[in-house]
């Protein structure tokens, strides 16, 4: 039996090798994503603060937004909880808010137990600059 190695392949067959693991990588992440679409679109929030029973999002306003324009997302990882939040309305009005609007959810809300650890998956506006997290986009 002979015993290969990728030292022992052929620079062309290692180049194919990392190229193909690559792809097969590119298509989960896409298949992931495709599994669970979450409506509306993801919103640039101004902060997050969380509490042992309560989720508390700042999210830019022109003066009509509402909780109910916004939808919060759980996921589930190790020990925590990720919670990514969607404006499913866009807020027409003319009258900004410079401080923003906080949203706030109970765990009770979002279906989490007491005290559970939970961070967030948007990116941060900061001013009029936005910072993308790691956290998935979509």
């Amino acid at each position: 039996m002979t015993k290969l190695s990728f030292r022992s392949l052929t620079r062309t067959a290692r180049l194919m090798v990392v190229v193909g693991g690559t792809a097969a990588l590119s298509a989960c992440a896409t298949l992931s994503s495709e599994i669970a679409p979450m409506p509306g679109t993801l919103e640039p929030i101004h902060g997050a603060a969380f509490t042992d029973d309560l989720a508390i999002v700042r999210v830019t306003s022109n003066g009509c937004t509402t909780k109910s324009d916004l939808v919060p997302y759980l996921t589930r990882a190790r020990d925590f909880s990720i919670l990514t939040v969607r404006r499913l309305n866009e807020d027409q009005c003319n009258n900004p808010m410079p401080d923003g609007l906080e949203v706030q959810w109970t765990f009770e809300e979002l279906g989490l137990p007491h005290g559970t650890a939970v961070t967030v998956n948007n990116p941060f506006r900061l001013k009029d600059v936005v910072v993308q997290g790691r956290g998935r986009s979509s």
